[in-house]
């Protein structure tokens, strides 16, 4: 793979980079001050690799998944910036039909017996949806005597997994869920929610880079909320899947994208959260509480200030 210019944000393309499109410049840019462009990778763990290699500036990436992928590794705690939390990213559980089937038959019966063995496609170890599918499990009586397993794969061979019967059951980025249920390959769970376990995507970028802009938290929040009332409008709407399309693959129809928008009231406003010290902190403290944080990365002020944007 070539080397990629230096302003390049790595992607995987979902409902909630959508914003990052609504902008009516000649190229994707996140700001008239400064500009990158975006490129799509098959998967945060694609995304976590360019980071480490140096040939994206940054990329849009689950919190967990960049402290255990990126940040825990060597050398890289004074490489990285978060300029900005995007709000909780709605997540999908599909269950390939027969599993589907086994927790809801027909009739509105309770289960007469579930699965003795469920695998569930997951991006990274440490992510917070092995999190999710745990308390999903846990909802459901007799659940104890169901073993979960968790099987890493980017997440469009997660939907090759689901076709091949490899997986049992995903949980996705919407609408990667829709995307699955749309083409055949299993049922989404409509009572399903991430809950507590819920991902936040952050906006990770190189020090350099940071340095260069120190306007870049504020003026992204800024940019990203008027991107999300723009795209009520359904011509910059679509126009903005199109950009998207554009960024390289995999790609996302439209309908499925639409689809998510109404199912998970796209049109929120005000759960971005420009970082300070108290806020990474507080998230760095809530992945060791949920046993994700790795014990190379210490949840502390002096990490927070490594992460901070000056």
């Amino acid at each position: 793979m070539p080397n990629l210019p230096p302003e390049l944000l790595g992607i995987l393309p979902s409902l909630e980079v959508l914003p990052f499109f609504a902008s009516d410049s000649p190229q994707p840019t996140a700001g008239r001050d400064f500009s990158f462009r975006l490129k799509a990778f098959s998967s945060y763990g694609e995304i976590s690799r360019n980071l480490l290699t140096r040939k994206i500036m940054g990329g849009i990436i689950p919190w967990e998944i960049f402290i255990a992928d990126v940040l825990a590794l060597p050398g890289q705690r004074t490489s990285w910036k978060i300029p900005l939390f995007l709000h909780a990213c709605p997540t999908e559980l599909v269950l390939r039909e027969p599993v589907y089937k086994a927790f809801y038959p027909s009739q509105g019966r309770p289960p007469a017996k579930l699965p003795q063995r469920l695998t569930v496609g997951i991006e990274s170890q440490a992510s917070l949806t092995k999190g999710q599918s745990r308390e999903w499990l846990n909802h459901w009586k007799n659940a104890g005597a169901t073993e979960l397993a968790f099987k890493m794969l980017p997440m469009d061979m997660m939907i090759h997994a689901l076709k091949a019967e490899a997986l049992d059951a995903i949980i996705a980025p919407s609408p990667w869920g829709i995307h699955a249920e749309s083409t055949g390959l299993g049922k989404r769970d409509p009572r399903f929610s991430p809950g507590k376990f819920a991902q936040r995507l952050v906006v990770v970028c190189h020090r350099e880079f940071a340095e260069q802009h120190p306007d870049l938290s504020q003026t992204l929040a800024q940019v990203i909320a008027g991107a999300r009332t723009q795209l009520k409008d359904p011509a910059v709407f679509t126009q903005s899947i199109e950009r998207m399309s554009r960024c390289g693959r995999p790609l996302l129809h439209r309908d499925f994208l639409e689809k998510a928008a109404t199912l998970h009231a796209f049109s929120s406003l005000d759960q971005d959260e420009v970082p300070d010290i108290h806020k990474l902190v507080a998230e760095l403290m809530a992945l060791n509480d949920f046993s994700v944080l790795p014990s190379q990365v210490a949840a502390s002020e002096q990490t927070a200030r490594l992460l901070l944007p000056a």
